[in-house]
């Protein structure tokens, strides 16, 4: 298991904590009932940070960390990676920053192969592809 599994797992319990949800058979049926599994450990990244935004929304404080990556001048930021790793999840990716979908997607925007490698602003394109990409998806599920 990675660190960053380890973090957002941690971050679960803490947020379930927050917005008041004390006993662990609540918690486990919430965790059941957003993500299909009962236990943090059995779930990904992406069902992971799907439950703390669902506790975030039920009032705690909490927030999924940012996955890590280089703090290089003119690089991508934490907050571009956590941004783009969203609108993946959003978009139906469920592997998030790793998902074919999304590599295929950075390619013919940015010309990379993974988010780590964007710059900033290449990420803030792929941001706003992925943003534009969402808004006419919804756009024709409402009009069918």
């Amino acid at each position: 298991m990675d660190a960053r599994r380890r973090t957002l797992m941690a971050q679960a319990h803490m947020a379930a904590k927050q917005a008041g949800c004390a006993d662990e058979d609540d918690r486990r049926a919430v965790q059941q009932m957003v993500t299909g599994k009962e236990s943090c450990r059995d779930m990904t990244v992406a069902e992971l940070v799907r439950l703390i935004d669902h506790w975030g929304r039920m009032g705690a404080q909490v927030r999924a960390a940012a996955p890590a990556c280089a703090e290089a001048p003119g690089m991508v930021t934490r907050w571009q990676l956590a941004t783009i790793e969203r609108l993946a999840w959003e978009m139906g990716w469920d592997a998030g920053l790793s998902d074919a979908r999304l590599a295929a997607f950075l390619r013919r925007t940015a010309r990379v192969d993974r988010a780590a490698w964007l710059t900033k602003e290449a990420a803030s394109s792929v941001i706003s592809g992925l943003m534009r990409w969402k808004r006419q998806r919804a756009k024709k599920g409402a009009a069918a």
